[in-house]
């Protein structure tokens, strides 16, 4: 019972902060290094677009921005999910590397290093749809209706739930146990394991961006960071039919799916009104059973009831 009621409470203490992620966001003005003009050190925006007149001495680096080159750059050009734009005459003494926007290059042109991502790369549709959640942009996938992303997201979490517990069936209905018996302290260790993860992924992209090969390894390194929240989320789910009375009890993946479908349909209902706050509720709820998988070593050992 008191899974639903805190449920209740973190989607109540939701509602009142929406209208902050609903707002319309505005074409952000770009970053201009004007002709004749110098720029010292790396570049990099998180969605500004670029436009390079005159000469950058570093790498030029954008999430989601798009990047034109009209002068120099001594580095690196890089766009996660932007397209990036050579013209006649550029100049660029290192890597070019677009995921998902696209490259497209003008004659005559100065390469010295190799080119990569002219056609979108496998799993750019994953890195634009997280860059443009956290962006508050909508998908770029005009094609779909909208709403789509946020019903495809929890369809694919569900799947996703549903293969960890045909996978590790005793280990999730562990962290359920673990997650009921000790809920304060699964949420301590999933919020501070949550908060070492955002203070490290600045260094660890940072390390990534310093040669080519790294920057190739950012969208396996994000799947691979979302895996043990999807464990958590499972944990979750079999903790919330492990509520019900043994009438209804459910097979493991039976259990998973209608459990985890109580925590889903609310955050896609939040989503289909602010992407952003549905994304921060459902990290959240994954840090909880991330945090009793834990302390648990996995679901693998029995934990002692909180004191408080």
């Amino acid at each position: 019972m008191w899974q639903r009621w805190l449920l209740l409470g973190l989607l109540l203490f939701l509602v009142p902060w929406v209208p902050l992620f609903t707002g319309t966001h505005s074409s952000p003005a770009p970053v201009v290094v004007a002709a004749g003009e110098r720029y010292s050190g790396d570049l990099s925006t998180f969605d500004q677009p670029v436009i390079v007149l005159g000469e950058v001495d570093g790498d030029v680096t954008s999430w989601a921005g798009s990047i034109t080159v009209y002068g120099i750059v001594r580095g690196d050009v890089v766009s996660y999910t932007g397209a990036i734009e050579l013209d006649a005459g550029a100049v660029v003494e290192g890597n070019v590397l677009a995921i998902a926007g696209g490259i497209t290059i003008a004659n005559p042109v100065t390469l010295q290093g190799a080119v990569i991502g002219i056609e979108p790369l496998a799993g750019a549709a994953l890195v634009a749809s997280l860059v443009n959640v956290l962006s508050g942009q909508a998908s770029g996938r005009r094609w779909l209706p909208p709403g789509s992303n946020a019903l495809i997201t929890g369809f694919v979490v569900l799947l996703l739930s549903t293969a960890v517990t045909l996978i590790w069936p005793r280990r999730t209905a562990g962290i359920g146990r673990a997650l009921r018996a000790a809920p304060l302290r699964s949420a301590l260790v999933g919020l501070l394991s949550t908060v070492l993860i955002l203070l490290a992924m600045p260094f660890l992209l940072g390390l990534l961006t310093l040669s080519l090969v790294g920057l190739l390894l950012v969208v396996p390194l994000v799947v691979l960071l979302h895996l043990p929240y999807v464990v958590g989320f499972t944990g979750i789910a079999r903790a919330i039919a492990a509520t019900w009375p043994p009438a209804v009890a459910l097979r493991p993946p039976l259990a998973t799916v209608s459990g985890a479908l109580i925590i889903i349909v609310p955050l896609v209902i939040i989503s289909l009104v602010s992407p952003l706050a549905g994304m921060l509720a459902g990290y959240a709820i994954a840090s909880w059973g991330l945090g009793a998988a834990l302390i648990s070593r996995g679901g693998a050992l029995p934990i002692w009831r909180d004191a408080w």
